[in-house]
């Protein structure tokens, strides 16, 4: 039973999706500290100390994701925690807002001013997305994104106001960030071609119930086309061609992932392909991630 229940909560958290911010953090780290020459130890410490605010929002979000989509999640998703029963809704919820304000008092007295301001603005964001602005459609689709993409911001700006000095933040984090953000774009769209017939019910307006799943991959393409001139900034700059190898990865899964969509003949092939795309853009943003990971070091 205790057993079933950590299952229960590590699904609830996405713990994997946790440490894929973790790493993100690290990216932003990274991009204001390479100038110091620290040793690797220590620049994990250095990571896993600032970057807990940020795992614990991202955790806090997922279980309020499962609060707040209890309805379309039974069309959905019913292998869901909250939907099979393994956690109570109302636990759930409080756990977030839990690990909300633990987010918040560990900014306050152990990183900085600027950083607890800027972790209460990702509170804000991912807190309204799943609670009003997930139902918004292209919208909520944002919201996600900013929430994803903040996570560099928040690693070069908390590394920065706590241990390495304001005036070692750069415009440089906003390279990875840019790329999150189209590409978490990217993936909430094929991820709202998934689950277009459970929000079709509940009237919740993506661009796939709008505007249909071919015109919905359309988008994605557009967007991929886009990240492609993101990714050849860092190789401008001289990044390893290891960097390119990861960042053509990068872009061959996404652009894939859109183009199973495009090619199927119907919604209901479009939603099949579209949980194999929201696989593959997953994988997708890892591999873009560590690529700007190999660009910082």
């Amino acid at each position: 039973m205790i057993k079933k229940k950590i299952i229960s909560w590590i699904q609830i958290i996405r713990l994997n999706n946790v440490l894929l911010s973790l790493i993100a953090v690290l990216v932003g780290v990274n991009i204001v500290s390479r100038s110091e020459l620290i040793d690797l130890p220590i620049l994990l410490l250095n990571t896993l100390y600032l970057s807990i605010p940020a795992l614990a929002v991202a955790a806090g979000g997922y279980v309020a994701n499962d609060y707040f989509d209890l309805v379309t999640d039974k069309i959905s998703k019913p292998w869901r925690p909250l939907i099979r029963g393994d956690i109570n809704p109302a636990i759930a919820r409080r756990v977030s807002i839990f690990l909300y304000l633990f987010a918040v008092a560990y900014s306050i007295f152990f990183i900085g001013f600027l950083t607890t301001i800027f972790v209460i603005l990702n509170v804000f964001i991912v807190d309204l997305y799943n609670s009003r602005f997930k139902r918004e459609g292209f919208l909520g689709n944002i919201f996600v994104a900013l929430a994803t993409s903040n996570l560099f911001i928040y690693g070069s700006l908390s590394y920065a106001e706590r241990l390495g000095g304001l005036d070692k933040f750069t415009s440089l984090a906003f390279i990875p960030y840019i790329f999150a953000f189209l590409l978490t774009l990217t993936r909430e769209v094929i991820k709202g071609v998934e689950d277009v017939e459970g929000d079709r019910l509940a009237n919740i307006k993506t661009l796939a119930v709008a505007l249909g799943y071919r015109k919905s991959a359309v988008v994605t393409i557009i967007l991929n086309l886009i990240i492609i001139s993101i990714l050849l900034i860092p190789y401008l700059y001289h990044a390893s061609h290891l960097y390119l190898i990861f960042a053509i990865a990068t872009v061959s899964l996404s652009l894939y992932s859109s183009y199973l969509i495009y090619s199927s003949r119907n919604e209901e092939e479009a939603i099949k392909k579209a949980v194999i795309g929201r696989s593959l853009t997953k994988i997708s943003l890892l591999t873009g991630i560590l690529a700007f990971l190999l660009w910082t070091i």
